[in-house]
């Protein structure tokens, strides 16, 4: 009995053993079988040819660089005027709105005023008063030299009557005066366009009360619109009159140039920028107040060799391109000059005439087949894939009892 336990002990020991090392022979076998796979996958990525399409390259050539600088700001007319009461009334005659175009020296309004006309109507008074005084005292003036002439009066008495003429006639000429100012204070009653132009604003609507200096219109010249941009003050060296930017407004549509009218020479305390003016076109069409952004060009330069700006690439070393010759993919490396929007100038390590790689994303690699746009890409063998080994074990067969 116990002989059979122990054979019965040894056989499951056996098949314990078989079993482990099968197990740990289908780990190798799929282990190696993996690694194999990726073998085979690199080298079908390295062999793949690269297809390229027609937005993938570029040809290195000259080019013009332009220099320019970000500009950015609001709409506003060199020419404007506004138009203010000079006295306080009620607002007639006003026909005239916000957009209608007005003349140089066309009435606009009326300020109806009803203590102007009582000044006026109080001079006149006054002026008819010191008149009738300023009568009789000429007249007793006369009589008193006569008088005085035949010695029937004194010589003070004559004096007297020259004094109170005098007086008589400044009172007339300061009634004169002051009838004067109130027919020029009625005639303010008048609001009258200075400039021509577009009526942008009208504050007061008729019938309403006017007060002392309020604005009533404002009137802008559409001709003189000016595009008000801050520039950074570190970067007005670079700017001169008559130099050209090309703005166009946030909402789209088509750019219009302007060019540098005016450079206001005082800096901003807190933005430190300097604020300049451009002047744009009198049929730009843009109205007053909208914002514009575009690019001031600075300078500009001619570059033997210029490739797009995004073929550059940059390591740990320099920068570098990936060109096509002889049909497969080639890394240069190059220098930089220049920059212009979207192309860059190459200053050494590459010829005009190369065919440049503007791909985005993944690299190629050195010695990668090329198969350019329009071509019939090329074919790469595909090594084979080993076959696993096989993993079938002879188990021994169990004993005879």
């Amino acid at each position: 009995m116990s002989f059979f336990r122990r054979w019965l002990w040894l056989e499951l020991a056996a098949l314990i053993v078989i079993v482990a090392v099968g197990f740990g022979y289908d780990r190798y076998a799929s282990s190696k079988l993996a690694a194999a796979a990726a073998k085979v996958a690199e080298a079908k990525k390295a062999d793949a040819p690269l297809v390229l399409a027609s937005v993938d390259m570029a040809t290195a050539g000259p080019t013009t660089l332009v220099q320019s600088l970000p500009v950015a700001g609001s709409v506003d007319a060199a020419k404007q005027a506004i138009v203010r009461s000079r006295h306080a009334g009620t607002a007639t005659g006003m026909t005239k709105r916000a957009g209608d175009r007005v003349q140089a020296g066309e009435r606009l309004a009326k300020v109806d005023s009803d203590e102007l006309r009582l000044r006026l109507m109080e001079r006149e008074s006054a002026i008819k008063q010191t008149q009738a005084a300023l009568g009789v005292a000429e007249s007793v003036r006369a009589q008193q030299r006569s008088l005085a002439e035949r010695g029937f009066i004194s010589k003070t008495a004559l004096d007297s009557s020259e004094s109170n003429f005098v007086a008589a006639r400044s009172a007339f000429e300061a009634a004169k005066s002051q009838l004067d100012i109130a027919k020029s204070a009625l005639n303010e009653t008048s609001l009258v366009a200075p400039i021509s132009g577009v009526i942008s604003k009208r504050s007061v609507e008729p019938g309403e009360r006017i007060g002392n200096e309020m604005a009533v219109f404002t009137i802008l010249d559409p001709t003189s619109l000016e595009v008000v941009v801050p520039v950074p003050a570190e970067r007005v060296a670079e700017l001169k009159i008559g130099q050209k930017a090309s703005f166009q407004l946030d909402t789209g549509g088509a750019s219009v140039d302007g060019t540098l009218a005016r450079i206001i020479p005082t800096t901003g305390s807190a933005a430190r920028t300097v604020e300049t003016r451009f002047a744009l076109p009198a049929d730009s069409g843009i109205p007053a107040g909208a914002f514009l952004s575009g690019q001031l060009r600075l300078s500009q330069s001619s570059a033997a060799v210029a490739v797009p700006s995004v073929a550059v690439k940059t390591d740990v070393t320099g920068n570098y391109l990936w060109v096509v010759q002889d049909g497969k993919a080639k890394k240069l490396r190059v220098k930089l000059g220049a920059t212009s929007g979207e192309n860059v100038a190459v200053t050494e390590g590459l010829a005009a005439g190369a065919k440049v790689l503007t791909l985005r994303g993944a690299e190629p690699n050195e010695g990668q087949a090329v198969t350019l746009p329009g071509a019939a890409p090329a074919t790469a063998a595909t090594p084979a894939v080993p076959a696993a080994p096989a993993a079938a074990v002879a188990a021994p067969a169990p004993a005879a009892k």
